[in-house]
């Protein structure tokens, strides 16, 4: 059944991985659509920093294909020789290996291949967390099996893919190594390196928890009912959420984590508790200096883009809570997120029900605490994991979200499973059925881009010139001089005053948009829902958030609507997203055509336009 599984998350992951982006323009060609792809090999080749890791294994494999690297722009190449490129011409030759059609098939295979593996690691999991339920192994591997947002992480060279392998196969090894199975302690330190390694996924070091001695866990817990214990996790989350906002004045980020003080119970605590409470609010403090934790937890203001990952301020904390249940409705479709909800009621009830003395006390491994029982402990990095998304994440695209994905699919099968006997068998049938519709719409995207109806636009219009603004990737035209689009960095007005000479020197010229620039001027998965105040948004500036609006609603004086594409959509999660955050999938998006026609009077049509 294992190799079922993996067969079938493997047909449409490596099938997807070789066809994107092959003979889009013309027969025999390759285009790059997703940027972010080849990153790690970057990075191995100098290009930018970031974690090297599967880097290093998709160019060892290439290398063993018959397709070296370039050399380093460091001192040193992958050969061991002198360098003797500058820098610039190292960093382009890096790029372009990276991003070569050789490259990037290799490194979508062994993601396609990684996240197949996820699909057994997960069904395996699944047995060892409910190992009651006979037919569990399967349902969940199925929904993450035809999951459209895992296929279409799986699909792309980027270490999305590999990163939730190796957490999912350290999680593994630390549930089989909690029961006292030697041999999973030989694999579960490497998965623990690797897990943070391929994308610093430093959560998984609070996997090493569940080999803490019993007694020190009674210590740590002793005076703390299931009820004080999720306070005070409550309380700490949300003062760390407030004081590391970029929108909280600075006397009451240093005031705030000492709030935490008002909900210990201190008398009913044992020294180590008493000494570890006492010490924490200290330690947000100091964390808060460091430019690394900052980061993390609030972000810059502003960036080369214009406004940065911090400048969103309490907007964040609306935007974070909508996205997380967003995330898994895509990953899950309609039925999959109802049994997740269902299964979250049932958990809940069982707290209310059980009573403290039952819960603090594990059944094989003598520890207190709340659900804090074998084998639900090495969960704690996903725990984790959640609770940063949900108040802390400054950085969230949608890629970020994906290791909840496994397990948010462990427990909705759980919940499907829960349901009465006369309804189950229909109820997963649905929900398997409903995955794989929505899964063929989600990754269909990929392969119905809007770009790839401009060739017949462009023969039909027959434009001279091309603007294109950031992402557009208009095909090539030998006769069409293409230029890239830019919104000057000026005020408003005085952009729009600017933008009157370039539409004045571009006659019969089209300018294309691409959504997934032009978006940071709306609201998505990193702005939020709250759009009003344009220094509030994103990677970009109030200028170019004017000028988006304005095109996108045909109403800038110099530009009229040519047509707007669109990949064809058809499942309702799909739908509600396109209407209210634009696009799910990163890349590809809506492309908007205009076609430059200047202003006969540009002064006096920006007076009349302002007054």
């Amino acid at each position: 059944m294992l190799a079922l599984l993996f067969a079938l998350a493997l047909a449409p992951r490596l099938t997807s991985a070789l066809l994107y982006g092959q003979n889009w323009y013309e027969d025999g060609s390759f285009t790059l659509i997703n940027f972010d792809e080849g990153g790690s090999c970057r990075a191995l080749l100098g290009n930018f920093p970031y974690s090297t890791f599967v880097g290093q294994q998709t160019v060892a494999i290439a290398a063993a294909l018959g397709a070296p690297a370039p050399r380093s722009s460091s001192s040193e190449t992958l050969e061991g020789s002198s360098s003797a490129l500058k820098p610039a011409q190292a960093n382009d030759q890096a790029r372009r290996f990276c991003h070569s059609e050789k490259h990037l098939l290799i490194a979508r295979t062994y993601s396609a291949v990684l996240g197949s593996f996820t699909v057994v690691l997960l069904a395996l999991i699944a047995a060892q967390l409910f190992p009651s339920y006979r037919y569990l192994p399967v349902t969940v591997g199925a929904l993450l099996a035809l999951s459209g947002w895992h296929i279409s992480e799986s699909m792309v060279g980027t270490v999305d893919s590999a990163s939730v392998f190796f957490i999912h196969a350290f999680l593994l090894c630390s549930m089989l190594a909690a029961q006292r199975r030697r041999f999973a302690w030989v694999f579960t330190l490497p998965f623990l390196l690797f897990a943070v390694w391929t994308k610093y996924w430093v959560f998984a070091l609070l996997g090493m928890l569940a080999f803490l001695p019993p007694f020190l866990w009674n210590a740590l817990s002793a005076g703390l009912t299931p009820s004080r214990q999720l306070t005070l996790l409550a309380v700490l989350l949300v003062s760390a959420a407030v004081a590391t906002n970029s929108a909280t004045p600075a006397y009451v980020s240093l005031l705030l984590p000492f709030s935490l003080y008002l909900f210990v119970p201190w008398t009913s605590l044992g020294r180590p508790a008493l000494v570890l409470f006492a010490l924490l609010p200290i330690v947000m403090i100091l964390a808060m200096q460091n430019p690394l934790f900052i980061a993390y937890t609030t972000g810059a203001e502003t960036g080369r883009f214009g406004t940065d990952y911090g400048a969103i301020g309490k907007h964040k904390y609306l935007r974070n809570l909508i996205n997380v249940p967003l995330v898994l409705l895509v990953g899950l479709g309609f039925p999959g997120f109802l049994a997740l909800g269902y299964a979250a009621w049932l958990a809940v009830l069982g707290l209310f029900r059980v009573g403290a003395e039952e819960i603090g006390q594990g059944s094989r491994s003598g520890r207190r605490g709340l659900v804090l029982n074998h084998p639900y402990l090495p969960l704690l990095p996903l725990l984790a994991f959640l609770l940063y998304m949900l108040a802390l994440a400054p950085v969230t695209y949608y890629r970020h979200y994906l290791p909840l994905l496994p397990m948010a699919c462990v427990f909705a099968g759980w919940g499907l499973l829960r349901l009465p006997p006369q309804v189950r068998s229909g109820a997963v049938a649905l929900a398997l059925l409903w995955q794989s519709a929505l899964a063929w719409d989600l990754v269909s995207d990929y392969h119905l881009d809007p770009r790839r109806m401009l060739p017949a636009l462009l023969e039909r219009e027959q434009p001279e010139q091309l603007l294109s603004g950031f992402y557009a990737n208009p095909p090539p035209a030998a006769s069409v001089s293409r230029t890239l689009f830019r919104v000057p960095n000026l005020s408003p007005e005085s952009a729009a005053k600017t933008l009157d000479t370039v539409w004045t020197s571009h006659p019969n010229a089209l300018l294309i948009l691409s959504e997934n620039w032009y978006d940071t001027a709306l609201p998505n998965e990193l702005n939020g829902p709250i759009d009003d105040d344009p220094r509030k948004l994103i990677k970009t500036r109030p200028a170019a958030v004017d000028f988006h609006r304005r095109a996108l609603n045909d109403e800038y004086p110099g530009l009229s609507l040519v047509e707007h594409l669109k990949a064809p959509t058809l499942m309702p999660e799909l739908l509600l997203h396109h209407r209210w955050y634009g696009s799910f999938t990163q890349f590809v998006g809506d492309l908007v055509v205009l076609r430059v026609d200047p202003p006969t009077h540009p002064e006096s049509g920006h007076k009349q336009e302002h007054e």
